[in-house]
Order: structure tokens, then C-alpha cells, then sequence
């Protein structure tokens, strides 16, 4: 099972938390939630947001390093969409074995079916501009996949 400790800013299902309202995860917190509560893994929040950034985010690396080392488990990257590459392999670095860009995908995949529709305004079959809209997602995940470090690194 998968927890988040601490409060990433922005917005995801209809829930907005500003700057003000966001906080960072504590180490020693992170710690002790680890091992009262057995999580399988742990998404921490280190200066990244749900959603699209207006401008670079400040991530914490020093925090992230602190709770590797004194948490076990897995770590995962919430609101790594739109996060620079560079910044996303330093979190790997860091130990984040999980990074999350669910807005990126999203953007991808309705940008491709609203171009599909204004080439094909009569068009109704999902056959056609569901795959579109697929197709712009699998690039994001192709070019992510590169980006950390992922591509053909599994075994047979």
C-alpha cells in the first residue's frame, strides 16, 4: 500500500491546496509513520505539486536525502509533471523509485483528441480518437521511461 505524508500543493480531483497550505515531510515523521503503519511505500512531499507549475519548482533534494536514509521503504515523487528532467534524475539518485505525472498524461491525451476533432468535427467513433489520444499518452511515457533511467532494464 502506497501512504503520502506531508501536503503537496495544487490541485488534483477537484481539491486545491495552496502554497501557504503545503508542507513538507518531516524525516523523523516519515520514519515513524514507516513503521507504525508497514506502508509498502512512501510519496513525500519535497517541494513538488499537483498539477502544472507557473514557474520551477524549489525541490528540497537535501529533505529526500534525509528520509532515505532513515526510511525503507520505497519512495515515490508526487506532482512530477512538468518537474525538469534534471531534477527528476536527482530524485532517482535520491532514491525515488516511483515518479508520478498523471497531469502530464492527461495533457497529452486531450490535446491529441481536441486536435483529432478539429480535423475530423463530424467524427464520433472513440475507435478513433481514443487511439489518438493513447498514442500522444505513450509518448509521454516513453519519453518518462527514458528520463528515469527505466528503458530496458527489465530481465527475462
Amino acid at each position: 500500500m502506497e501512504a503520502e505524508l506531508g501536503r503537496l500543493g495544487g490541485v488534483e480531483d477537484d481539491m486545491s491546496v495552496d502554497a501557504e497550505s503545503a508542507f513538507l515531510t518531516d524525516p523523523q515523521e516519515a520514519k515513524r509513520f514507516v513503521e507504525l503503519t508497514g506502508v509498502d511505500s512512501l510519496a513525500v512531499a519535497i517541494g513538488t505539486a499537483h498539477g502544472l507549475y507557473s514557474k520551477t519548482p524549489k525541490i528540497d533534494f537535501q529533505r529526500l536525502a534525509e528520509i532515505r536514509e532513515v526510511v525503507d521503504v520505497p519512495l515515490v515523487l508526487h506532482g512530477a509533471s512538468d518537474v525538469p528532467d534534471e531534477f527528476v534524475r536527482r530524485t532517482i539518485e535520491l532514491g525515488v523509485t516511483k515518479v508520478n505525472v498523471a497531469t502530464e498524461l492527461k495533457i497529452a491525451f486531450a490535446g491529441a483528441v481536441k486536435a483529432w476533432f478539429a480535423e475530423n468535427p463530424q467524427g464520433n467513433d472513440p475507435r478513433y480518437y481514443m487511439r489518438v489520444g493513447m498514442d500522444a499518452m505513450k509518448e509521454v511515457v516513453r519519453n518518462k521511461i527514458n528520463v528515469c533511467g527505466s528503458a530496458n532494464r527489465i530481465s527475462a
